[in-house]
């Protein structure tokens, strides 16, 4: 069954009307989705999304904190679910693929808010700057000193790891093969150098 341009089956499920009995519900994912895959079997594709829907939305709201995030990461989903039906390489279940599907996504998702949040401040810190007008200048210096001083108060090698990282723009792999330490303490470092230029770091008036 083709996609129409810009269709979205799992909203067309949720706010459709009048839809025809679904298929007995103790059958098997398993089964339903090789319906999907093989038939392209839109009934077994709404029977699946009816049977996981809610407990999918659960597993991301809880990773989330938003139901509506959550709601919107299940119905990409479906979307993609069906979108690529006969690609899909199922190793253990369907149900556990769809299960790591939200969580990864819901994965994704905290990834980029959290990428969001600190990328002013990254900027701020960035040493290559362009400033015009004395009152401008002023300002940066200011932001300049509380950013080196913030800097400065670190731990020994959470200052080390932070300025291998923003001022030698090295890569977290590059800077764990040189201190000889694993890329998750690199990633734990700058998480708490960040936290800490956050907390430091006060809005400067212009």
């Amino acid at each position: 069954m083709a996609l129409l341009p810009h269709f979205n089956p799992a909203q067309a499920i949720r706010y459709s009307t009048g839809i025809a009995a679904l298929r007995p519900q103790n059958e098997g994912l398993d089964l339903l989705f090789d319906r999907v895959a093989r038939e392209d079997d839109y009934k077994s594709f709404e029977t699946i999304f009816k049977r996981m829907y809610r407990q999918l939305c659960r597993v991301s709201a809880r990773m989330v904190q938003s139901h509506a995030l959550a709601e919107e990461i299940v119905d990409d989903v479906f979307c993609n679910l069906w979108g690529n039906r006969k690609r899909i390489q199922i190793n253990s279940s369907f149900q556990a693929y769809l299960l790591a599907s939200v969580r990864n996504k819901s994965l994704d998702c905290l990834r980029k808010t959290k990428h969001d949040r600190n990328i002013e401040l990254e900027c701020a810190a960035d040493v290559a700057s362009v400033h015009e007008g004395a009152q401008e200048h002023l300002v940066y210096e200011e932001l300049r000193g509380q950013i080196e001083s913030a800097i400065e108060s670190l731990p020994k090698q959470c200052r080390t790891i932070f300025r291998m990282s923003r001022e030698q723009d090295m890569k977290y792999k590059d800077i764990a093969d040189v201190l000889q330490i694993s890329i998750k303490t690199v990633d734990t470092q700058m998480g708490r150098a960040l936290k800490h230029l956050r907390q430091a770091v006060r809005p400067v008036s212009v």
